[in-house]
């Protein structure tokens, strides 16, 4: 080992220990780190230690190389794909998917984590795991959200799926492609791999995935959310709904029909002529024209709105269906002569403000009807709105408008963010063009078609984990230009000579995985794949099984947030600490370790043929 090796191997000692702890903020930490290994050069290169061997300019990155963690592909592609993930939410697209998959990803977290597992695992293996995991984190959230389940306990089993899904086939993810094309070099190979030709390995791992976080990991994933990425403090209101003839819901109650779990509102009260129920609100089977009192948000209230099932009345008095392009309004009443002890259906919103008293924001409604609820200055209200009739309100001295909320959610934006998801995947899989060059088209029809407006370009991006992988990329560098990596892989092929070849594709797993967790995944093939051929050769082996296990293990990166970019995009969310990844991913790694080597051993002939 040489002094620059060492003093790598220091740097990433320290930042290790930096991210486990969490002393700093871990895109702060990365910019230390950048920092350290940009200045070391700069500050300590000297003829003196030329003289001696140490030559620290040759080891550690140039200011251009450190700051081109900035450009790299990587780096680039998760902030691509968090604007177009930004983008299909926007578009209503995860809204409508969510809803429909709302009933099976409800119950258990065995069913969940299956359908997970169904959900990008294959898909994982037809495109690139990367867009897979950026689409179904959206989605993902959302019916989490529906479920009442905890988010944290489901992205990182999403990430590690989307990672395994990608082994399937030689297109799931980039460091397929680059070790195939190494090996296509190779004069002892000389071939492409084939596009499903270690598909049973990859099933393999996928399977032991799923047993892991059924068992164990459901145990070592993290109990509660560290932020909140439901939206539970969003404001709810109390607002009527009435059923019409011809309703699904005639002649069922709202638990027998699953209305409650399917819209997520709170039932608070059933009107039936004279008659009201509260108790028994849920539970009283519907006829025509009764009234339920709901409590929801205003996205509640929009797919409401949309719904068949149920009439949302609107002025309270009056029995009219909402416009379903309309906006939502949240208003303060200010005026003490207009709103002073009056009842909503008295103000006349339609007649003074154009507008339709929709709902109240308040704890609870003590008269039967909303319409007999007495309002007061300082109350907040939910109006239904046009854009014109929201202009002149804003001017008006009764009322302060608070915030608006338009429903954006139509089938043609959805349909349009599906195709050019679509497209950005397509082009990936089917054309010479990277996933990054695609996604960034991507972005830019998304901006063109109206989906996308220039504010979202900035606001959809999680940018403490661009400057976390910008930050940390340098330090691969320095593994990679110092020789560290390549004296990990030297010392493998050194001591393996003896080892039962069973041992040594475990080894040479084990080895590949934690060089991901400091280096790229592709970095770690590039650098690894090479040793693999060194090995088959010099102990008259068969690449391809040799070759295998590097590749699986570079596309096995659980032990940290920063090895694969879908670890870096969960991350993003704000739900994990670092040391997450180090106490779910290290088993699995272990046991993935032993399931392919056995895999591969078992399937491929280990002597060349």
């Amino acid at each position: 080992m040489t002094v620059e090796i060492a003093l790598v191997f220091v740097i990433i000692g320290i930042a290790l220990y930096l991210f486990a702890t969490e002393k700093f903020p871990l895109d702060i930490t990365a910019f230390l780190i950048l920092i350290t290994v940009l200045a070391i050069p700069q500050l300590f290169h000297s003829q003196w230690l030329l003289d001696r061997g140490v030559d620290l300019e040759s080891a550690f990155p140039t200011i251009e190389e450190g700051l081109s963690g900035f450009s790299s592909s990587a780096t680039i592609t998760v902030l691509a794909m968090f604007i177009l993930s930004a983008g299909i939410q926007r578009s209503g697209l995860v809204h409508a998917v969510g809803k429909a998959l709302g009933p099976l990803f409800g119950g258990s977290e065995t069913r969940q984590m299956i359908l997970i597992t169904l959900l990008v695992g294959p898909i994982s293996g037809l495109i690139n795991n990367t867009a897979a995991v950026a689409v179904a984190i959206p989605l993902v959230l959302d019916m989490a959200r529906r479920a009442g389940a905890k988010a944290s306990r489901l992205l990182m089993p999403l990430s590690f799926f989307g990672m395994m899904g990608g082994t399937l086939t030689v297109i799931g993810t980039s460091t397929n492609l680059l070790a195939s094309n190494i090996l296509a070099r190779d004069d002892a190979f000389g071939r492409q791999i084939g596009m499903f030709e270690f598909l049973p390995v990859g099933l393999a791992v996928l399977a032991a995935g799923l047993i892991y976080f059924l068992t164990l990991g459901r145990w070592l994933l993290p109990k509660t959310d560290r932020a909140n990425v439901h939206d539970e403090s969003e404001e709810t209101f109390v607002f009527e709904v009435s059923i019409p003839s011809g309703s699904d819901l005639v002649g069922k109650s709202c638990s027998e029909a699953d209305f409650v779990s399917r819209h997520h509102v709170s039932v608070l009260r059933l009107v039936r002529g004279s008659e009201s129920h509260v108790k028994r609100a849920e539970t009283t089977r519907l006829k025509v024209d009764d009234i339920l009192h709901l409590r929801g948000t205003r996205r509640q209230v929009m797919d409401l709105v949309k719904s068949e099932e149920v009439e949302v009345i609107s002025e309270f008095g009056e029995r009219r269906r909402l416009r379903r392009d309309g906006k939502l309004a949240r208003v303060l009443l200010r005026n003490d002569r207009v709103f002073k002890n009056v009842t909503g259906d008295s103000v006349g919103f339609w007649k003074r403000y154009s507008a339709r008293l929709v709902g109240l924001e308040t704890d609870s409604v003590r008269s039967r009807r909303l319409a007999d609820e007495r309002l007061r200055v300082g109350e907040i209200v939910l109006i239904a709105i046009s854009a014109t009739a929201l202009v002149r309100l804003r001017r008006h001295p009764d009322v302060i408008v608070l915030d608006v909320t338009e429903d954006r959610f139509d089938k043609r934006r959805m349909w349009t963010a599906g195709a050019i998801l679509g497209g950005v995947v397509t082009a990936a899989t089917i054309t010479p063009l990277p996933i990054v060059i695609t996604a960034l088209m991507g972005v830019m029809a998304m901006f063109f078609t109206g989906i996308l407006r220039r504010e979202d370009l900035y606001s959809g991006v999680s940018w403490n984990v661009i400057f976390l992988l910008a930050g940390v990329i340098p330090l691969g560098i320095a593994m990679s230009k110092s020789g560290g990596a390549a004296w990990l892989g030297g010392l493998l092929a050194h001591h393996a000579g003896d080892w039962h070849p069973l041992f040594l594709l475990m080894a040479l797993y084990l080895v590949t995985a934690l060089l991901t967790a400091i280096v790229s995944n592709n970095a770690a093939v590039v650098i690894l794949v090479p040793v693999a051929l060194s090995i088959a050769q010099s102990l008259d082996m068969a690449v391809l099984p040799l070759a295998l296990v590097v590749m699986f293990g570079a596309s096995s990166s659980f032990l940290s947030p920063v090895g694969y970019q879908t670890n870096t995009m969960i991350f993003g969310t704000g739900l994990y600490r670092f040391t997450d990844f180090v106490r779910v991913g290290t088993p699995l790694n272990l046991i993935l370790m032993v399931v392919t080597s056995l895999a591969i051993y078992a399937l491929y002939p280990l002597q060349p043929g």
